[in-house]
């Protein structure tokens, strides 16, 4: 029994039973589909409901207890609850949430792309939330750019060594489900920058390094994530940098872990 009374119905005596419903829904409406005209539903406080069911006089006439209820708001669709059987001095207790109700996160993602070697993103809200993320790659743009150089030179045996990235974004989170787990869309923009790193057998202005494919500008990304249990965090999405005359795209996956132990 809990020492909280508010929860738990002590006056009633010769074997009435007590129905909950405990709820922050604002304009939360509970109708009882049964004919039972002796059992008004009751509010206590800004967030509390009950009524008191006659156990016996059910169990007279039909030999089982339970109650059917109606539950509905201006931000779901109905709810049709059948209550299990109710016994003598029995109490049920329910906590009526939004199926969309989004709790408040704090996540924390390493990101995984074909073009960076690192990146991470830290998110924050409830349904809807923002979000930065920083990625960069391996190398940094070194020697000449290859597609701007003039000069003729032998680049036939030249050696890719990985990519120069850059990247700093920052957006928006917007919870679009919750019924299973929560699933997020995310959406932001921000600078990026792009390249492809070579090493040449023969130097090219006194530098065996030379970079191609460069460009840097508006970098824009797209993607989805969810909570899995209590602190599981994925993601999937895309990205797009947009340069002067040219695009880069490519994807990421992030992989991470929600702090807010409340969710």
């Amino acid at each position: 029994m809990s020492p909280d009374k508010s929860k738990v119905d002590r006056s009633t005596n010769n074997g009435v039973a007590t129905i909950f419903f405990d709820s922050n829904i604002d304009d939360l409406s509970i109708v009882c589909t049964d004919d039972n005209p002796d059992e008004p539903i009751q509010k206590t406080g800004n967030k509390l409901w009950f009524t008191h069911i006659n156990v016996k006089n059910d169990i007279d006439v039909d030999g089982i207890c339970y109650r059917n209820y109606l539950l509905k708001s201006s931000s779901s669709a109905e709810y049709y609850l059948t209550t299990p059987e109710i016994g003598y001095n029995q109490v049920l207790y329910y906590t009526v949430v939004l199926s969309n109700q989004f709790a408040k996160t704090i996540t924390v993602e390493y990101l995984f792309s074909k073009t960076t070697m690192h990146g991470f993103r830290l998110s924050y809200g409830k349904r809807f939330g923002v979000y930065v993320s920083y990625k960069w790659g391996e190398y940094v743009k070194t020697g000449v750019c290859i597609d701007d150089y003039q000069e003729d030179t032998d680049v036939g045996q030249a050696e890719f060594m990985g990519y120069n990235r850059n990247s700093f974004t920052a957006g928006i989170r917007f919870g679009v489900n919750s019924r299973i787990v929560p699933i997020y869309l995310y959406l932001g923009g921000g600078y990026g920058e792009y390249g492809r790193q070579w090493q040449n057998m023969t130097e090219i202005e006194k530098n065996i390094y030379f970079h191609s494919d460069y460009l840097n500008g508006f970098e824009g990304e797209i993607g989805l994530s969810c909570i899995l249990g209590k602190h599981l965090y994925l993601s999937i999405g895309t990205n797009a940098l947009f340069g002067v005359s040219k695009m880069s795209s490519d994807y990421q996956l992030g992989i991470g872990f929600n702090i807010n132990k409340n969710h």
